[in-house]
């Protein structure tokens, strides 16, 4: 009984870090100095906010849904140098990044539909507790 619910722990595990796209196997692991329980994390470039407006309305419709978690909404601009101090390799901007317990576990960067934005991050805000 124990190997099966062990198997069934790790295979929706698995299934649910699949669903995010580009997560690396080794997942990037956060600047030292800061421990993020649970944080949404926006990566912008002022220079090109038109390719953006599917992110905007991606945070907006996941503001609606999950406002507790939203409220921390980090916003970093990779035109300068405060990116440092949230990931040791940024990503392509624009970019949502979710972060626990210091792991990106969903990442969905560069030009995307809103609704593929918003699946893979609501899945697993859906996953925390309040």
């Amino acid at each position: 009984m124990k190997h099966i619910l062990t198997f069934v722990i790790l295979t929706s595990t698995m299934l649910l870090l699949t669903s995010c796209n580009d997560i690396t196997s080794n997942k990037v692991v956060l600047a030292q100095d800061q421990f993020i329980d649970k944080q949404v994390i926006f990566f912008t470039d002022e220079r090109n906010v038109s390719r953006e407006i599917p992110y905007y309305d991606a945070i907006i419709e996941l503001k609606k849904q999950y406002p507790h978690h939203f409220k921390q909404l980090k916003v970093v601009s990779v035109n300068t140098k405060a990116k440092n101090k949230i990931a040791d390799t940024p990503p392509t901007s624009p970019a949502i990044v979710v972060v626990e317990n210091n792991q990106v576990i969903c990442k969905v960067e560069g030009y995307n539909t809103k609704e593929n934005i918003v699946k893979p991050v609501s899945r697993i805000i859906k996953s925390w507790k309040q």
